[in-house]
């Protein structure tokens, strides 16, 4: 299992509450409540005691009061716990349903518990009903790596984190630009604060995964970087890329290159300097013209 799933980032839920909602709308289809508005629950627990009995990952939809109900705050309609879970805990069987015990009492409202597995054996182990003795919890499992690859742009842009989340978890086997045009509708469709989490979710998933379809990614026209994370990382990609191209065309020309030249083009970050270095490359006699030495 890559790395990066083993912590699924639940900033990405804090900073875009909505895309709870849109995980759970791809389990429950749109037999959810109506709501004019998501938020990330603010609650903490008053004491430590309390602590293993409150989930800090819960987004609530809210509606406007109906003229017949006291007051003019927001009507909680739905909550949604989230929680990922990388591999079996038995303990879980025990908290969950205190979780989803006290966001029902404190917010008044149908709660619906989010479970986000990496595979689809561990989803199954999940999906079982957790028996109360009077009753039963029956979590919602999404196993991430049975989400099918968003092609289409609009759907991308409308739904932008099963987008992001099913690049990041089944990536390209080859450069698939139709996938990584709808990525880049996804990004770009969502809020600027955000953004740069799914960027750097979805860059460190495709380090672990499909490094090769990063530069494709990064060449679409009109892709920005989000962060310098992203850029950074890119970027020192495209230098070993273009000092590479440096050392190819040398050796196609047979121009003999010395371990202390190799090491030099190589260290280079610099691009426009490999710029012109390839450039010399092209005519140059000795590997040390590249670098615009005098004999």
């Amino acid at each position: 299992m890559p790395s990066y799933q083993h912590e699924f980032p639940l900033d990405l839920i804090r900073n875009d509450p909505e895309s709870a909602v849109e995980l759970l709308q791809e389990i429950a289809g749109e037999s959810l409540p109506e709501f004019t508005r998501v938020r990330c629950d603010a609650a903490e627990a008053t004491s430590t005691a309390m602590t293993h009995l409150t989930s800090d990952s819960v987004v609530v939809c809210e509606r406007p009061p109906y003229p017949h109900e006291k007051g003019d705050d927001p009507v909680p309609v739905l909550a949604v716990i989230v929680e990922p879970q990388n591999k079996r805990d038995d303990r879980k069987y025990y908290r969950w349903p205190a979780y989803v015990a006290n966001t029902r009492m404190r917010l008044e409202c149908p709660v619906a518990l989010l479970v986000l597995t990496p595979t689809s054996s561990l989803a199954r182990h999940f999906a079982e009903p957790i028996d109360l003795g009077c009753g039963e919890i029956r979590p919602l499992v999404l196993a991430l790596d049975t989400l099918r690859p968003i092609t289409d742009t609009k759907t991308a842009a409308a739904r932008p984190m099963l987008t992001i989340l099913s690049l990041a978890n089944n990536p390209p086997k080859g450069e698939d630009e139709a996938v990584l045009s709808a990525l880049n509708a996804a990004l770009r469709s969502l809020d600027g604060s955000s953004t740069s989490l799914y960027s750097d979710y979805v860059l460190a998933a495709l380090k672990a995964t499909a490094p090769g379809i990063l530069e494709t990614l990064m060449k679409l026209k009109d892709y920005e970087f989000k962060t310098e994370f992203v850029g950074r990382l890119f970027r020192e990609g495209e230098t070993k890329g273009k000092a590479g191209a440096v050392l190819t065309v040398l050796e196609a020309r047979g121009v003999e290159v010395s371990e202390e030249a190799r090491q030099r083009i190589e260290r280079e970050t610099d691009r426009d300097q490999l710029d012109i270095w390839l450039n010399r490359a092209a005519r140059a006699e000795r590997a040390e013209d590249v670098f615009g030495e005098g004999r």
